[in-house]
């Protein structure tokens, strides 16, 4: 598992494919979810619709698309972007920088199957795992929150609400991490169990959550290596607190640092939001006039600090007037 998708981010997919054992006698058993449910009463049903935890209704897929990926475009052998992206920085001499990111990248997802519901944050995989093997814990508690459900020793149950004595221990409710989650898929190798089905989807997710994060650090340094020598540059991401917070660890293990930012760089709140707290965020004054971002030195005290803005100002003035003769609309 891990050398499939370390060959799959990394190098091409028909070495991600070499790593795995997928033919005519396997390639069946590659599927999402049965149409057919089971239930308690022994009965089979049409599985009904299913729906994300925002709502939306899922859609139905009778077998996994082994067979389609989207590739990265100049590249002979087929690569997925990720791995695209990874092979320019090669061939730009960036090779440290990819055994860098590749590391780091392993370490993380490394953290998150060896302990998934402590290693996430988020409490995503927890809520999924309560829902699929602690059913009625799942369907008594509020789920609404996954982050502060993660973090609680004990739930209020919704049927008695304020009694102690129906409380619900969720502190001893762990997830198994990769090693153990493999010896119960050999158990039980011919049917899979919820538990076995959710155990492979936390397992699976670790691994595509933080490409998420490989791709940050990945496209940034290519945007990086494509500027001029010397070149001041500004990248913007938008992203969750999660995904951003790991990229920066990544860039402090580079050398980066908050140096010259306020309130160490951060924009917003890194501790959780009150449920009526406003989340509208008041960006400094440096991410408007990147001149405060890229002061000039003051070990060059004879250079006129206001000399960069009628320059810039008089390109404003020269596009403003190119879109006003071509009635276009400004930004």
């Amino acid at each position: 598992m891990r050398e499939f998708f370390q060959a799959l981010f990394f190098k091409t997919v028909p070495m991600a494919l070499s790593t795995i054992n997928l033919n005519e006698t396997s390639r069946p058993s590659a599927h999402i979810r049965s149409l057919a449910l089971e239930t308690d009463e022994a009965t089979v049903l049409r599985r009904p619709a299913g729906h994300c935890q925002s709502g939306r209704q899922t859609i139905p897929v009778r077998a996994a698309p082994v067979d389609r990926y989207l590739k990265a475009r100049g590249c002979e052998v087929p690569r997925t972007w990720v791995s695209g992206i990874a092979e320019r920085l090669r061939d730009a001499g960036l090779g440290h920088l990819v055994e860098a990111a590749q590391s780091w990248y392993m370490d993380t997802v490394e953290n998150m199957i060896s302990n998934p519901k402590d290693a996430d944050v988020e409490g995503d995989n927890f809520v999924a795992w309560l829902q699929a093997c602690h059913r009625s814990i799942y369907n008594d508690i509020d789920h609404y929150d996954p982050m502060k459900l993660r973090r609680c020793q004990f739930a209020e149950s919704k049927s008695h609400p304020k009694s102690k004595d129906h409380r619900h221990n969720l502190k001893d409710i762990g997830i198994p991490g990769i090693e153990q989650a493999f010896e119960e898929f050999r158990s039980e190798p011919e049917k899979s169990t919820s538990r076995q089905q959710v155990l492979s989807k936390i397992l699976i997710d670790a691994f595509q959550l933080r490409s998420v994060d490989l791709a940050m650090v990945l496209k940034s340094a290519e945007i990086a290596a494509r500027s001029p020598p010397g070149a001041r540059v500004v990248i913007v991401h938008y992203a969750g607190l999660d995904h951003t917070r790991n990229a920066v660890k990544f860039w402090r293990s580079q050398g980066f640092s908050h140096e010259g930012l306020r309130n160490s760089g951060v924009v917003g709140k890194l501790t959780e939001y009150k449920d009526n707290e406003p989340r509208a965020l008041t960006f400094p004054s440096y991410l408007r006039d990147l001149e405060e971002l890229f002061p000039v030195p003051a070990s060059v005290p004879d250079v006129d600090r206001r000399m960069l803005r009628p320059r810039l100002n008089a390109k404003r003035r020269k596009l403003l007037q190119s879109a006003l003769a071509s009635d276009r609309p400004v930004a």
